[in-house]
């Protein structure tokens, strides 16, 4: 029998999220069928009623399909489309919710600390320290061509490589859902990094301080790791809000 809910979720969203973390994990395979609502009762010490509301979180979501005398069936093992829906409906092509986009910031924050923590006590970092290396190297060729021309492409060549050098960070991460989320928003946060105003000085920091990053990672300094990370990101954030916060006084003053 499983252990009951907290009271703090309801029984149908806690057997629903069991279940889903089934699917995710390849317990419950697509193509193949859960199962019998009167076995998953029993397991989940569950009424029929509640588990017919699981069944239709776990429909909303597009991993199993309910018909009507049969057992439900698998359709996938991915949360690819749900995320990809959300992510649709909340940002369109012109958000411009300061609030909106300022939780999109904290949520990247958080995902990326905790990402640096686990990478930085990984067995396996260096794999990941490599990529890492690779697109600071490529940033470091940039700034150089930068800092004589000042190539546009050179620039967009720059940001699409620091963009990168984070998602490195956050796919770092063994957390299947939390990927599928972050990579579902990840064009929204490019698009917020993209449009922010950097100088010739604040590229150089950059270098440096991603440097120290992939160092802190390398050797398995996690405290340094996590305080590097959490800099850059709470800078990103509060760089944001005073740069929105100056476009709207700007239009106010028109």
């Amino acid at each position: 029998m499983a252990k009951q809910t907290t009271a703090s979720m309801p029984k149908a969203t806690h057997i629903a999220a069991l279940i889903e973390s089934s699917i995710l994990s390849g317990e419950y395979k697509q193509g193949e069928y859960l199962p019998s609502q009167k076995e998953l009762s029993f397991k989940y010490d569950a009424s029929s009623r509640s588990l017919r509301e699981a069944f239709k979180i776990l429909e909303a979501k597009g991993l199993i399909e309910v018909s009507q005398g049969k057992k439900a069936y698998v359709k996938t093992n991915r949360l690819d489309q749900f995320v990809e829906s959300i992510s649709m409906s909340m940002f369109g092509p012109d958000t411009k919710d300061m609030k909106l986009l300022s939780d999109l910031l904290q949520v990247h924050i958080t995902l990326e600390v905790a990402a640096a923590r686990e990478l930085s006590r990984a067995a396996d970092r260096l794999n990941v320290v490599k990529v890492m290396d690779a697109f600071l190297a490529k940033m470091d060729k940039d700034l150089a061509v930068i800092e004589n021309s000042g190539d546009k492409d050179a620039i967009t060549d720059f940001r699409n490589c620091d963009f990168n050098f984070h998602l490195a960070v956050i796919n770092s991460n063994a957390n299947i859902v939390l990927n599928s989320i972050y990579n579902a928003l990840a064009p929204h946060i490019q698009k917020v990094m993209f449009s922010l105003p950097e100088t010739l000085e604040d590229r150089r920091k950059k270098v440096r301080e991603y440097g120290y990053l992939v160092d802190a990672l390398r050797h398995g300094q996690t405290d340094l790791a996590v305080a590097m990370t959490l800099v850059y990101t709470t800078s990103l954030s509060n760089k944001f809000k005073a740069n929105y916060e100056e476009r709207q006084q700007e239009g106010t003053d028109e």
